[in-house]
Formats: structure tokens, sequence, C-alpha cells
């Protein structure tokens, strides 16, 4: 039996469907993809799939998980993170990815190892980044889960990305001493598993 919100959610996203104004894909409105769960489709299958249960974001232990605002169209009520208030800390202290193994519409699926997760990657900002600015910091690397894989330092212990081994998770933006963040994740839209 289908809840009182998300028939709300169901009915607001048809209407603007119909309407061809208010349902318009997120990353056409804002320049970028909305943060997925780690294990997400690619985001137009991702969108098909995920049945806006909220059974990932229940069980989500570090409140990473929030739905997806109804003013943003086809994707309201689907799971997206904040990784500046709450990245995806990997389950680190679990033996599974919860928000996976609770999905039972198949929306997320296991990649099979934390390495193989493909949410976006993490860009820096040189001109907020403290360490491009003569201050010594290393908050991104020590709370990367990859530290000298996806964040590695340059000769001037200068962060650099490395874009073959970051996932995206947002642990690094998350710790970023620079306000606003020097960090941003740019998740992929085609972020997850190859359906």
């Amino acid at each position: 039996m289908l809840s009182r919100r998300m028939f709300l959610i169901g009915g607001s996203a048809l209407a603007g469907a119909v309407a061809g104004t208010t349902c318009r894909p997120m990353a056409a409105r804002h320049g970028a993809w909305p943060l997925r769960p780690p294990g997400a489709l690619p985001e137009k299958d991702f969108l098909a799939a995920c049945i806006r249960c909220e059974a990932c974001i229940q069980v989500c232990p570090h409140d990473a998980l929030k739905p997806t605002p109804l003013r943003d169209g086809l994707g309201a009520g689907s799971p997206q993170i904040d990784s500046r208030r709450a990245p995806c800390f990997l389950c680190n202290d679990f033996d599974e990815l919860k928000c996976i193994a609770a999905c039972p519409s198949g929306a997320l699926q296991d990649p099979g190892g934390i390495e193989n997760i493909t949410m976006g990657v993490a860009v820096i900002d040189e001109e907020r980044c403290l360490a491009f600015n003569g201050v010594v910091c290393r908050s991104c690397w020590h709370a990367c889960p990859f530290p000298n894989q996806a964040i590695r330092f340059d000769s001037l212990l200068r962060p650099v990305i490395d874009r073959e081994f970051c996932i995206g998770c947002g642990i690094c933006d998350h710790a970023c001493l620079a306000e606003p963040t020097a960090i941003r994740i740019d998740a992929a839209s085609g972020a997850g598993v190859e359906t």
C-alpha cells in the first residue's frame, strides 16, 4: 500500500512530467548529477529502478542518505548524498554496504568491493584549498579511504586526485577545513554499476 508521502511524491513527479516544466532531470537544472549511494545504476536506469521506498535511507548507519527534494522533479524521493554534511563512510564498521543490502528493487547493486565503487570523483578548487595557498593541510588525505592512491601529494605537498582510484565517496569533502569547501564531488551520470 502506498503511503501518503509516496503518493504525493509520485503524483508531483507525474504532474511535472505531463506539464514538461518541473520534472527536469537534476543534471539539466543544476549542471551536475546528484551524488548517489554506492552501487547505484547509471542515473537513467537508477531513477527507473528506484521505487523511493527509503529502505536505503533508513539503514544508513551514518545518516548520509537523504531523499531528493520534490523540487528536483523526476529524482524526487530517490536517495542522494550531501557529502559536505555527511559523506558515504562506506559502512566501514560493517561486513556489507547496508544500503545495497536493503535495496529491494535492484537500483543499488553490489560492486564487488569498495574499490570498485564509482559514485563520482573529487575535484580540488586550488583557489580555496589551503595547501595551494601556503598552509600545511592534509585533512583530505588523512580522511581518504585510499590515501596515496585516490589522493596523493605533488612535490609541493599539495593534494592531487587520481581519477583511477577515487570512488567519489565524499569523505574528503566532509573533512576539508576550508569554508566553503575546497573539494567538490562530481557525481558521474553513469555512476555505479553498468547494466
